[in-house]
């Protein structure tokens, strides 16, 4: 699916004229980023590889779309998280083993070797969706979980009645324990179908 047929499944649900696409589009931003609060599939797991190290520096910025850490590993093995003042105790010399998370970096001790590449697995946000031929993980696999938190939240702002907020909230959290329930590791393949919420019916 399409941002495009997202868009226009949304208006169908919410029925209403003063729903214009813009803001279509803006309650699916929205609820994919609700979505992604919550759940950690597969797709969303990105790798980072941080190079370029002289011996000084051992810091590794924090990428803008991070939302949480997997692992971090360079080729010699995985490294470990500890406190911050366990990092300053940590000896300076040697191959890396440690880190710890401070403000918008990660710093990694003993300091990498200018050879050396810092690898950082890590769950990130998707995609931005901008045109209506967009599509990300969200729009292809979890279409309904989408389609039904953005009904909730357009619901909520055009001030309808609470029974359809609730029902469409129902919907769109049954849809997102589905995906959680399912067994979605590094062994996760192939395309995630969620169908309609069991024993809510339609609407």
């Amino acid at each position: 699916m399409s941002f495009g047929k997202i868009k226009t499944a949304l208006r169908g649900i919410i029925n209403r004229k003063d729903l214009t696409d813009e803001l279509a589009g803006d309650f699916i931003t929205r609820a994919v980023r609700e979505v992604e609060r919550v759940v950690r599939i597969g797709p969303m797991e990105q790798l980072l590889e941080a190079s370029g190290f002289d011996g000084e520096r051992h810091t590794v910025p924090i990428p803008s779309n991070y939302l949480e850490l997997v692992d971090m590993f360079t080729q010699d093995g995985t490294l470990r998280q500890v406190t911050k003042d366990q990092l300053f105790a940590h000896r300076n010399e040697g191959r890396p083993a440690v880190f710890c998370k401070i403000g918008a970096s990660w710093i990694v001790k003993p300091y990498p070797a200018a050879s050396e590449t810092v690898f950082v697995q890590f769950y990130g946000e998707t995609l931005p969706l901008q045109t209506d031929t967009d599509e990300n993980v969200w729009t292809r696999a979890g279409f309904n979980a989408v389609l039904y938190q953005a009904a909730a939240l357009a619901a909520d702002y055009f001030q309808m009645e609470d029974v359809y907020v609730q029902r469409f909230q129902g919907k769109a959290t049954s849809l997102v324990d589905a995906i959680l329930s399912q067994d979605l590791s590094e062994k996760w393949a192939g395309p995630l179908e969620i169908g309609d919420p069991i024993n809510r019916g339609k609407f």
